[in-house]
């Protein structure tokens, strides 16, 4: 039905007006194909592919139809991945991401923050191999790296409502995260700089009106933001951007949401916006309808958006974009996600990784510690205990996204493997105290709703926190209390059943990616980071997978409080059912079915048992006490 009162523009414009049907595809992720690499079936429910036939038909129902990408479209995926790492390597034949949005003709795209994961270099190349310009307004080379230009003027020939051609100027701007310069600072530091998000699109906005511009696109790597008053930051400034005068139409990403809900125009300020979720899911679509003022100015005169995924009628996906790009890269994909890594004694699924200790996340641990005790031989950091970080990637994610781990006893896969650690990062090594570490702790404990005491029917989860933020530190046991504000929520936080005092110093091993925030804890880990050599994540744990068969047990590392007569609800897979005497925690019940195929789990916080603490013995690689420049503990030392 919106497609056909959108259509409706075009009948209803007067004489000399015109109808623009703007296009918009954001966060793919690499996701060329229908498919979910690391579960290994099908998703009918992402994929470039899958949205070719809707692009086809919007530009069947309007003449005037342009199709733009809002980044992060190059990293991601398993195929997508593997194909940088050909190309990087010096392989000849087109990126397969690139060949597929050839094949689509878009007009224009932008960079998002994920484009820069594998350097620069990578990225010029498969710059330079997309038929279409892209723009970047608030990132700029230092070097003699020539980035993106900081605007587009598109000029197009359209037809009005009587037929004739009119020849207008089409200003495009992009922009992205400045964190993301930070994000990824091995690659981009002293060659790539940033500009504040809203600045720029000020500034560029009216540089290309000045230009000559008749309308302006804005293409946003970034969310919506809050409602005010709260302030919006670089990462969800969509609301700021939408109040800038000289912006005709924005498009929004990176926070992987929908924009705007169904009924909804899409209006904010005044100004259409729209944003298309992740992976192919959707399909931004902007309706403008121009009109020229006295002084022959073409202004918009109505415009009404919407992010729109193909109906089952339109599910099918584009059979020759698919062969022309997509087809050998996937099979080799599929033949390299079947080969065996090792092999697992107990099934690992992460239905629970959320509400108690969880034996995925566990196995990740004991990889990165095996890993990082053979980089720390030698060195004087070996003296302080070894913590271990590791954080739930498939536990339901956010933005609209359902994943969940459930592996079988038996074989392990190299499917399985990027299933557990989704992300090609780096296993680093950094000093830290205690007081960091207890901060670390209350940013993950933001995840839960504050809970109110006495209550039975509440959320546990808050949906806006992505989960990978709740990381485990494996080797500290502490409690959280969600009936406590943010930033008051851990307590009893002790390393081998010891009180950990703030100047207690640790080594930790822990993702790259936690080292490249902007964040006080990320300057903390960067600062106190051991110069070791890299060690990818992922044959970190093809290591200790091919070491022998594991049998992960979540140890009690972390729990609740004791809060009787209060209880909240969350969301798992009915399969859960099945593995709820599994977990480490007591009081979790079924309720009732919930959305989307999942059941709605009851965590009853009564009194629990005291966390035990973990041996540090050397046996288990635990290191010695913890290190501390107080009289309290006369046996301790600073290296």
């Amino acid at each position: 039905m919106a497609n056909r009162a959108s259509d409706d523009i075009q009948s209803t414009e007067e004489n000399g007006r015109i109808a623009l049907r703007l296009l918009c595809t954001t966060d793919l992720h690499g996701h060329v194909l229908p498919w979910d690499y690391t579960a290994g079936r099908r998703d009918c429910r992402v994929g470039l592919a899958r949205l070719a036939p809707l692009i086809r038909a919007h530009r069947r129902r309007c003449a005037n139809t342009l199709l733009f990408d809002n980044g992060d479209f190059l990293h991601g995926n398993p195929m997508a991945d593997a194909e940088s790492v050909r190309l990087a390597a010096g392989g000849a034949a087109p990126h397969a991401v690139a060949v597929a949005m050839n094949a689509l003709g878009y007009d224009a795209g932008t960079l998002g923050n994920h484009e820069f994961n594998r350097g620069l270099e990578l990225l010029r190349r498969v710059l330079d191999q997309l038929a279409h310009p892209v723009t970047s307004a608030n990132l700029r080379g230092l070097d003699a790296f020539p980035l993106a230009p900081s605007g587009l003027l598109l000029r197009r020939r359209l037809r009005d409502a009587a037929g004739r051609e009119r020849l207008l100027r089409i200003g495009v701007l992009g922009l992205a995260p400045p964190q993301c310069v930070e994000w990824d600072r091995r690659w981009l530091a002293g060659r790539v700089g940033a500009r504040d998000i809203v600045a720029a699109a000020r500034a560029r906005a009216g540089a290309l009106r000045q230009r000559g511009a008749d309308l302006v696109v804005a293409l946003a790597h970034s969310g919506l933001g809050p409602e005010a008053p709260a302030p919006p930051c670089a990462e969800n400034a969509g609301r700021a951007l939408a109040a800038l005068p000289g912006i005709d139409a924005l498009f929004l990403g990176h926070s992987h949401e929908l924009h705007p809900a169904p009924g909804e125009d899409g209006l904010l300020h005044g100004t259409p916006v729209s944003q298309a979720g992740r992976f192919g899911s959707h399909l931004g679509v902007i309706d403008l309808g121009l009109a020229r003022d006295a002084t022959g100015r073409w202004h918009v005169a109505h415009a009404r958006s919407r992010s729109e995924a193909p109906g089952p009628a339109s599910a099918q996906v584009h059979r020759e974009l698919v062969a022309a790009s997509a087809r050998q890269p996937h099979l080799r994909m599929l033949e390299q996600l079947r080969r065996p890594v090792g092999r697992s004694r107990v099934p690992i699924d992460s239905h629970f990784a959320l509400v108690a200790p969880d034996a995925s996340l566990q196995l990740l641990c004991d990889a990165w510690r095996r890993s990082a005790t053979s980089l720390l031989a030698g060195r004087a950091e070996a003296m302080l205990p070894l913590l271990t970080v590791a954080a739930p990637f498939r536990s339901g994610g956010h933005g609209g996204a359902r994943h969940f781990l459930s592996l079988p006893a038996g074989p392990v896969t190299e499917r399985h493997l990027r299933a557990l650690q989704p992300h090609p990062d780096q296993l680093c090594l950094s000093v830290v105290d205690g007081a960091a570490l207890a901060g670390w702790l209350e940013q993950g404990a933001r995840l839960f709703r504050r809970l109110l005491p006495g209550s039975r029917d509440q959320a546990l989860i808050d949906p806006s926190m992505p989960p990978y933020g709740f990381d485990v530190i494996d080797g500290l046991t502490w409690r959280i209390d969600p009936t406590r504000p943010i930033g008051a929520r851990i307590d009893d936080l002790r390393h081998a059943g010891r009180v950990v005092a703030p100047d207690d110093r640790f080594v930790v091993a822990v993702s790259s990616h936690r080292l490249s925030g902007t964040g006080p804890l990320a300057r903390a880990l960067r600062q106190g980071q051991i110069p070791v050599p890299a060690q990818p994540l992922h044959a970190a744990l093809r290591a200790h997978l091919a070491a022998g068969p594991v049998a992960p047990r979540p140890r009690r590392s972390w729990r609740f409080a004791a809060l009787p007569g209060t209880a909240a609800w969350f969301e798992a897979p009915d399969a859960a059912r099945r593995t709820v005497s599994r977990v480490a925690a007591r009081g979790i019940a079924p309720l009732a079915p919930a959305r989307d195929g999942l059941l709605r789990f009851e965590l009853r916080l009564g009194p629990q048992d005291a966390a035990r603490p973990i041996d540090f013995a050397p046996r288990l690689g635990y290191g010695g006490c913890a290190m501390t420049r107080t009289p309290r503990c006369p046996a301790a030392m600073t290296p």
